[in-house]
């Protein structure tokens, strides 16, 4: 059988050239919700530039507390058409909202996910489930086991939800709420050098007041969790180095890994990543080069 070298050359070139443009291009962002979630999205801007993902831009709707959650922005008589405004442009790629307990029912997101259809049928939609707040009211093993408990369960049966209403819809988890579970588990095990107490100062402590707003090091570890969960990044190789003793890059890679993965809609279409990508391409290359070596 006849191989055409220059075929698998040529395909092998295409496939390096897509993985490549796949980790430098960034989406046109929209990102809505409160205090524990906004400080992530800002902190996108960032990570993008500094892993090279060219393109990134967005915008954030800020609305502290419960008032941040979807429902709540829809109602809003400012701040929606504010929301709204910016998706009328028709050009927003990956639009990403939060939770909040007031608002348990799927009607907000219904709301956005429309709205942001008919406006632009090829948005992606990221659904960021925060820790839990009030941190110092449960001990950390119930701490940790109510996150397990709320993401594996009622959140992701939230986005399955939405994902047979919206099949062909590319829809994400961003499980950077169990950014503040670890930690704390390291602390309690007197395994977190970087922090002196729970709660107290953004520069030693997990939380900063008793609401459990971030302190550094959870701003820090979150901001990986989302660069990972949205663009893919491979924290082991990532060229940054946080500022602390803790390997934070590891917990956070460790965190998406374990998760079940990125598409968790049922309608979600399997797609090769860019690791996948290269490593073919290359395959190919070397399939070429050896083919000519033989000739």
């Amino acid at each position: 059988m006849k191989v055409n070298i220059q075929w698998i050359v040529i395909t092998a070139l295409i496939l390096l050239t897509s993985a490549t443009s796949q980790a430098q291009t960034g989406y046109k962002s929209l990102f809505i919700g409160h205090s524990f979630f906004k400080l992530f999205a800002d902190g996108m801007m960032f990570h993008t530039a500094q892993a090279g993902i060219t393109g990134h831009t967005q915008d954030v709707i800020f609305s502290g507390g419960c008032t941040g959650a979807p429902q709540a922005l829809w109602e809003n008589e400012i701040k929606g058409p504010q929301i709204k405004a910016i998706l009328d442009n028709g050009d927003v790629e990956f639009f990403g909202m939060t939770y909040c307990d007031e608002y348990p029912t799927i009607e907000g997101y219904i709301n956005w996910f429309n709205y942001a259809l008919s406006k632009n049928p090829n948005t992606r939609f990221a659904l960021a489930l925060p820790w839990e707040d009030y941190p110092a009211a449960k001990s950390t093993s119930e701490y940790a086991s109510h996150y397990h408990n709320s993401h594996d369960n009622a959140w992701h049966d939230l986005i399955d939800t939405l994902g047979s209403l919206y099949p062909g819809v590319e829809i994400i988890c961003i499980p950077y709420g169990r950014s503040a579970v670890e930690l704390r588990l390291l602390f309690d095990a007197d395994n977190l050098p970087d922090v002196d107490v729970l709660t107290g100062t953004a520069s030693n402590a997990i939380y900063v007041d008793n609401k459990g707003h971030a302190g550094n090091i959870l701003k820090e570890l979150g901001k990986l969790v989302w660069l990972n969960a949205i663009y893919g990044v491979d924290l082991s190789t990532y060229a940054y180095e946080p500022a602390y003793t803790t390997d934070l890059k590891a917990i956070a890679q460790m965190i998406m890994d374990e998760h079940d993965g990125e598409l968790v809609s049922s309608a979600s279409v399997p797609i090769m990543g860019n690791f996948g990508l290269l490593t073919l391409g290359f395959s190919m290359l070397g399939l070429g080069a050896a083919r000519i070596r033989k000739k």
